[in-house]
């Protein structure tokens, strides 16, 4: 008698298990996809910077003296630099936080965060930088450790600066921001326009981009 031949049929495979090896996928993904930033309120546009009833200065969603870079990382999403700058000589040493890629409304642009810090600390930081950079002036762009950035975002904001990618036209600044208090040349060449009630200090340039920069000390 001939033996009977093997049954070489094979199965499929079960459709849980295709829904729990699509499951899994997904979770993954989901695990290392960046958060979404948060949408802001209308409170956040650049037109509506105010003076709270604790006199710190609000503009785009925070509060300068108060919140920290990691506050604006949930509004601002995850394209972030963190920068230390020093004079030709290493002087003047300042620490800046940028986001790259911001919309408020139908402005467009980059966030650049001035951050509180202790001189001693900073300059530590500096000296620990992985690379520095020189410009053509002679000026130093350093990029600090991982661990030192880190805690550069846990540290108040200073100062913040807003420039749009694209030109903002007087009149349309005037229609947003209202007529500036007072207009001044200044050595850089530019026009810069003061909206004290607003901390906000405007630096109309024609041949690039303005810049919006918000602070308390801006009288």
């Amino acid at each position: 008698m001939t033996p009977s031949a093997p049954n070489s049929t094979k199965k499929g495979t079960s459709p849980f298990f295709i829904a729990l090896f699509i499951a899994v996928g997904l979770t993954a993904i989901l695990m290392f996809m960046p958060p979404s930033p948060i949408d802001l309120p209308e409170t956040a546009l650049p037109w509506k910077s105010q003076y709270n009833a604790q006199n710190q200065l609000e503009a785009l969603g925070l509060t300068i003296n108060k919140s920290t870079a990691l506050d604006a990382k949930a509004y601002f999403g995850n394209d972030i630099e963190v920068k230390i700058f020093s004079q030709k000589d290493e002087s003047q040493k300042s620490a800046e936080i940028y986001f790259g890629n911001v919309t408020f409304s139908n402005i467009r642009g980059t966030v650049a965060l001035g951050i509180a810090v202790d001189p001693e600390k900073l300059e530590q930081i500096y000296d620990r930088g992985i690379k520095t950079t020189v410009t053509a002036l002679g000026n130093r762009e350093v990029t600090p450790q991982t661990a030192d950035a880190n805690e550069l975002m846990n540290q108040p904001i200073r100062l913040i600066t807003l420039i749009p990618k694209k030109q903002l036209t007087e009149r349309a600044i005037k229609m947003r921001f209202g007529d500036p208090q007072r207009i001044e040349t200044q050595s850089d060449g530019l026009d810069h326009w003061f909206y004290p009630e607003k901390g906000l200090e405007i630096l109309l340039d024609h041949e690039g981009p303005e810049a919006l920069q918000y602070s308390p000390k801006i009288q």
